[in-house]
C-alpha cells in the first residue's frame, strides 16, 4: 500500500515523461499534478484502509467501551495520513526535479500557499474514505474502491487540472473539484507556468478552505455515529 501510495506516481512521471520530449514548463505543471496524486493515493488507502481494518476486525466495539474520543480518533488517523501523503507529494516533487522540471518555491507567502493545497487536497480525500469505508464493511474492497477514487479524480480534471485539455468533464465542472484548485495554486507558485493553460479559479482559498472544513466535519460525524454509535456531542 505504501509501495503504491509513494512509488507509483514518481513511476508514472517516469514513464510518460520518457515517451517524448516536454517544455521544461509543462514538464514542471506534470510533476505537481502527479505528485498530488501521489498524495491523493496516500490519504485514502492509509487513512481508509487502517479504519477498514478496525471496522472489519470490530475493534469499534472495544473503542466504544473504552474512554476514546471519537473525534480525537479520527483527527489523529488524519493526522497520520496527512504526514504519509506529505512523503507522496515530496517524493514526486523530487523525482521531478531530478529530471529537469523547474520546481521551486520563493519566498514565504508562496509556501504557505503550497502548504495550504496540501493540507486540503490530503484531508479532503482521506474524508472522502469514510463513506467507502462503512459502505463496503471490507477491507479489501474498500482499498480497491479508494484508489480508483484517485485515479478517477486524477483522470476526469484532466491530471488534477494542469492539463486541461485532456480533461474528461467540462472545464466548468473541472475548476471546482478540490484536487483542481490545490494542484493549480501549487502549480502556480512552485513552475514558472508562463506559456501553460492554467488558470486558476477567484476565490480559491475560500472554496478550498470550505471544502475541507466540510468534508473533515462530515467525516467526524460519520464516524461518531456509524463507527462509535454516539451522538454528535456524546
Amino acid at each position: 500500500m505504501l509501495g503504491v501510495a509513494v512509488g507509483l506516481p514518481a513511476v508514472m512521471y517516469l514513464l510518460v515523461t520518457a515517451t517524448r520530449d516536454f517544455p521544461p514548463t509543462q514538464k514542471g505543471t506534470f510533476a505537481v499534478g502527479i505528485a498530488v496524486l501521489g498524495a491523493m493515493i496516500a490519504s485514502l488507502t492509509v487513512f481508509g484502509s487502517q479504519l477498514a481494518v478496525d471496522a472489519e476486525d470490530k475493534r469499534f466495539h472495544a473503542y466504544r467501551a473504552m474512554v476514546v474520543s471519537p473525534s480525537a480518533d479520527i483527527v489523529g488517523r488524519m493526522i497520520a495520513a496527512v504526514g504519509v501523503a506529505g512523503v507522496s507529494l515530496l517524493v514526486g516533487l523530487l523525482v521531478g526535479l531530478a529530471s529537469g522540471a523547474p520546481i521551486s518555491v520563493d519566498g514565504i507567502v508562496p509556501a504557505i500557499a503550497v502548504f495550504g493545497g496540501f493540507i486540503g487536497v490530503s484531508v479532503v480525500f482521506a474524508s472522502a474514505a469514510v463513506p467507502v469505508v462503512m459502505a463496503a464493511n471490507n477491507e479489501q474492497y474498500a482499498q480497491f474502491v479508494l484508489s480508483l477514487i484517485a485515479v478517477f479524480a486524477f483522470m476526469l480534471t484532466g491530471y488534477n487540472g494542469v492539463v486541461p485539455s485532456v480533461a474528461v468533464l467540462d472545464a466548468s465542472v473541472v475548476d471546482l473539484f478540490p484536487n483542481t484548485l490545490a494542484t493549480r495554486t501549487m502549480a502556480l507558485q512552485l513552475v514558472a507556468t508562463d506559456g501553460v493553460e492554467i488558470t486558476q479559479t477567484d476565490g480559491w482559498a475560500v472554496l478550498l478552505t470550505a471544502y475541507t472544513l466540510a468534508s473533515a466535519g462530515v467525516a467526524v460525524l460519520l464516524v461518531r455515529i456509524g463507527l462509535y454509535d454516539r451522538g454528535i456531542f456524546r
